[in-house]
């Protein structure tokens, strides 16, 4: 924020810093352990009397003083240069910090700069005793360059006590410290001897050239295996989140983890094939294939240890964006380009919709660009959010750095988020806004026959959900598609009798375009004293479109086969799932459907979320062999949160502060909303909660159940409407929902307009399978389906346009009729009917 950006676009990403660094560290560490090597030989030379070693000595003397010091000391600079420019307030975060150690640093390197010159230039000036004296000296100046070097990177990773007394020397000797040391002394060591091969497979004395290939073949390979196991200790030592992210929670780890391994047993292996009595050529073309390969086993594990410390610089000081975390608060609060002392001056007034895109550049380069290229090799910003459009941008970026730890917080206003969202996804991916799925014109289907005058019976029904919304394919499945017919037959009399003995109904859905008819029997549940059956209803498209609301007949025969009452309902059913909003793909066909794409990445995101395997199943994926849900019966998994807390819980994350347009309907058919409660102007939160409290009611019921993950998902997230979690309810799903009578007490005009937090006590209370003070006739039955109260639309209307010739409630505006012979002069089923 205090400092000038670089702006790099194909080579950002941390390119050049991995690019130069890697390869500095990598000569660095050879020049420590090179210097033990050349000391070392040169005594063997001079015990063993051996020329050719000797002068094997002096020429690997020349390579080792061109390597470390010439090379070595360009691509210092280098890392000065770069480290500065990309990642300034960690750089003097550092310098401040550690302004003694640097110095000391230097002290060490000028000591090894003009040791090592005294030890080349004298070769044959100085006295044997005299002249390795030196050679100690320098060794000895190169680990103690490494010893504070050290400290200070460590400190980087695992500050340790620094972050409350922000003593030197409890940064400077952290947690890491000794670990670290002593796998980098080792690693020193296995330089040595893989730098020593290339210079000793030159030797001309065949017996010298196999003896000293030897020796760094054994520098080489016990390198690596005490680098192993340093390396072990040097992990176990991490503070706790820090062990984690190593160890589990960082796929970016796991990547580079697999790599050491491969290179480390590489090292080992072509060390020990140098170690044969090789031709002089193959063992120098060996030499440098297996110094190419410690190159990648040490660039392997800076990796790693780069990506431990995600998302910070400095852990938990600097985030890898180079803010400061102390001013995050003050960014969310007034804004991040407010604050850039470098920001570009047409920003100075904000964000308009002609400055929008410089808005989202800059910040794009301002918190992305450290660790994001653009279309460049490294960290690709427009692979890894390809699968986004403006929304679905917005709302990673929303979540992200609160689930998964590796990347930091979004640090600004959701102006200039929503700013950066359409800099990545219009911008750089091109990707236009998804079209709001497409919906049939809703015709008036024709009612079933009745006459208040001579009809016998009435036939009534309605479905268990308001929208069956289902989403699978043969990779996957969240939910199948099903809803529950549900029906009740009445004997019309001036007192009307519910007939369920001797009586069959039959349900029928009308054809599809493919004229493909579902159709079957409604079993009799006594106990709830109605007919219902679960019907699977696949997409239903007819004349090219797709409607969520097909149409039900319902008959009631006797036993001899005589139709006693037909009935019309719509029997909604939709997998019109808005799951490529955020996760690739489009609609599958005809307006509706996944796509193996959106699959794929579903799959591949929980994977890499959670550490499973999914992707790589065999076979169909079902979401409930992990997760409880009582509306597909699936219980008995106790150690993950059940399929509807663990779905909204991750998306509230994503979704937090958003209203049920850009959080509920994003997710759940368009179509889900239709009756009353949408005339009026009410939406899904006013029952249900924001998606946030939703979330939190879902999490503290599996929290209550002792489900492992439920309270690390539930921290995450900050109640919206209520002033803390604790005044919020938990619940179970489909058992435990809003209930109606919060609004209408007893069932007069609403109170209030908000039904979230009290919940149904079981799931024979919820609406669709309550019933009336007479414990006669179900609520559905008069009112419709959830979610599609009447009046409703064209289609769910048909059943009390049947009946009345108008779309309300049966029975509303004192037409008892229905059932009732004569009119009714007070409220039988419940109060507040209106006969008036």
């Amino acid at each position: 924020m205090e400092y000038p950006i670089w702006h790099l676009t194909t080579l950002g990403g941390g390119f050049w810093i991995a690019l130069i660094a890697t390869v500095h560290v990598y000569v660095a560490h050879f020049a420590v352990g090179g210097g033990l090597f050349l000391v070392l030989t040169e005594r063997a030379a001079y015990k063993s009397n051996n020329i050719h070693l000797l002068e094997y000595a002096k020429k690997h003397t020349r390579f080792f003083l061109l390597l470390t010091m010439a090379f070595g000391g360009v691509t210092g600079v280098a890392i000065w240069l770069t480290v500065a420019l990309l990642a300034p307030e960690a750089t003097i975060t550092l310098i401040h910090q550690f302004v003694f150690g640097w110095a000391a640093e230097w002290v060490c390197f000028l000591g090894e700069i003009v040791a090592l010159i005294i030890y080349y230039y004298a070769w044959n000036r100085m006295d044997r005793r005299d002249h390795m004296i030196v050679g100690w000296l320098y060794f000895m100046f190169g680990w103690l360059s490494l010893f504070l070097i050290n400290g200070i990177i460590g400190f980087m990773l695992t500050p340790g006590d620094w972050l409350q007394t922000k003593s030197f020397w409890d940064g400077f000797f952290n947690p890491s410290f000794w670990p670290s040391l002593v796998f980098r002394s080792f690693f020193s060591a296995v330089c040595a001897g893989l730098f020593g091969f290339v210079t000793a497979t030159r030797i001309a004395d065949e017996a010298t050239r196999l003896r000293t290939v030897r020796v760094c073949a054994a520098w080489t390979v016990l390198g690596v295996l005490a680098v192993f196991l340093s390396g072990w200790w040097y992990v176990a030592a991490m503070p706790p989140e820090q062990y984690e992210m190593i160890l589990y929670k960082s796929n970016r780890v796991a990547y580079f983890m697999q790599y050491f391994w491969i290179f480390g047993t590489a090292t080992v292996i072509g060390g020990l094939l140098l170690a044969l009595k090789t031709p002089k050529t193959l063992s120098f073309t060996m030499a440098l294939v297996v110094l190419v390969i410690g190159q990648g086993l040490f660039g392997s594990f800076e990796f790693i240890r780069e990506a431990g410390r995600k998302p910070y610089l400095i852990w938990d000081t600097v985030y890898s964006s180079s803010i400061l975390k102390a001013h995050v608060p003050n960014l969310d609060q007034n804004g991040a380009i407010a604050t850039a002392k470098w920001a570009p001056p047409e920003l100075a007034n904000g964000i308009t919709d002609e400055n929008i895109k410089v808005a989202g550049e800059f910040l794009f380069q301002l918190e992305c660009s450290a660790c994001h290229s653009v279309r460049g090799p490294m960290n690709d910003i427009t692979k890894v959010t390809a699968q986004y459009d403006v929304n679905g941008m917005d709302a990673f970026l929303t979540g992200m750095g609160k689930l998964n730890k590796y990347m930091p917080p979004f640090i600004g206003t959701p102006v200039e988020r929503k700013a950066l969202a359409r800099y990545i996804a219009e911008d750089l991916n091109g990707v236009a806004p998804v079209e709001a799925p497409p919906v049939a014109e809703q015709a008036e289907p024709e009612s079933a026959p009745f006459d208040s005058e001579t009809s016998e019976y009435t036939l009534v029904g309605w479905c268990s959900r308001g929208m069956g919304f289902f989403s699978q394919n043969d990779k996957w499945t969240l939910l199948p598609p099903s809803n529950v017919i549900r029906a009740q037959l009445v004997l019309r009399d001036p007192a009307p009798e519910r007939i369920t003995d001797d009586v069959t109904i039959t349900y029928a859905i009308e054809p599809d375009q493919d004229d493909k008819t579902l159709n079957g029997t409604l079993e009799l549940n006594e106990k709830a004293g109605r007919f219902e059956a679960r019907v699977a209803i696949p997409p239903y498209v007819k004349n090219g479109e797709y409607n969520p609301l097909p149409i039900v007949t319902l008959t009631a025969k006797d036993g001899s086969g005589k139709v006693l009452a037909t009935a019309k309902l719509a029997a909604p059913t939709s997998d019109q799932m808005g799951c490529f909003n955020c996760h690739s793909g489009k609609w599958n066909k005809d307006g509706s459907g996944v796509t193996k794409g959106t699959v794929e990445n579903i799959l591949v995101t929980h994977d890499r979320m959670n550490s499973t395997q999914l992707a790589q199943t065999q076979g169909v994926v079902e979401c409930t062999s992990c997760h409880d849900d009582p509306l597909q019966g699936a219980e008995g998994n106790k150690d993950k949160p059940n399929l509807s807390a663990a779905i909204h819980g991750v998306h509230a994350i994503y979704m937090a502060g958003r209203g049920a347009e850009d959080s509920c309907l994003k997710c759940h058919p368009q179509s889900t909303l239709r009756g009353r409660h949408e005339e009026v102007g009410f939406t899904c939160t006013d029952c249900h909660g924001m998606i946030e409290d939703l979330s939190i009611s879902l999490l503290k019921a599996e929290q209550e159940r002792g489900v492992p993950g439920a309270g690390r998902i539930l921290a995450r997230i900050t109640p919206r409407t209520m002033s803390n979690k604790e005044a919020i309810k938990p619940r179970k799903p489909w058992v435990n929902e809003p209930d109606c009578l919060t609004c209408h007490v007893e069932f007069g005009p609403p109170e209030t307009d908000s039904a979230f937090n009290t919940w149904t006590e079981s799931a024979d209370k919820l609406f669709a399978a309550r019933r009336d003070e007479m414990d006669a006739m179900h609520c559905g039955a008069c009112h419709g389906s959830p979610h599609a109260i009447y009046p409703a639309t064209p289609r769910d209307n048909v059943m009390p346009l049947q009946y009345m010739d108008e779309a309300q409630p049966l029975g509303a505006g004192g037409n008892c009729t229905v059932c009732h012979r004569d009119s009714m002069e007070y409220p039988a089923h419940h109060p507040g009917m209106g006969l008036e």
